[in-house]
């Protein structure tokens, strides 16, 4: 049964808008405005140094790598749960907080919709960048 919801969920993403759920509130994705290099120099070999930008349906403008923010319920064992979704690149960041890298042939929004499905999660949203600053 947990199957079919999934698999629903999964094909109903396929017809609809670009959105993920924060803090309980859907957050849908009007466009996608550029991908951006990073003003790092990390190791140009990984994925990660791409920044995404996108605009709400709000016309609030967004940025963030390819990276999740999830937040877990108190006394939840969440790792089993990325095992679920094959998210093996993920970091624990905080007592309830996990930092997980996504490849940029992964679809995040999809992602993060399957993560916020699971009970045991209490939230899943961008690693948004605030503020960058070139050192």
């Amino acid at each position: 049964m947990k199957m079919f919801f999934l698999t629903l969920l999964a094909t109903s993403s396929l017809f609809a808008n670009k959105f993920y759920y924060e803090f309980g509130k859907k957050v849908e994705i009007e466009n996608s405005i550029s991908t951006q290099q990073s003003l790092s120099t990390t190791d140009s070999t990984t994925n990660h140094n791409q920044i995404n930008q996108y605009t709400t349906k709000d016309g609030k403008k967004i940025k963030f790598k390819n990276e999740i923010l999830v937040q877990c319920k108190k006394n939840a064992y969440c790792e089993d749960d990325f095992a679920d979704l094959s998210l093996a690149n993920y970091k624990k960041i905080g007592s309830t907080y996990f930092l997980i890298k996504t490849s940029n042939n992964d679809d995040i929004f999809l992602i993060m919709q399957q993560l916020d499905a699971k009970d045991d999660i209490k939230s899943a949203h961008p690693n948004y960048i605030i503020n960058r600053l070139r050192r």
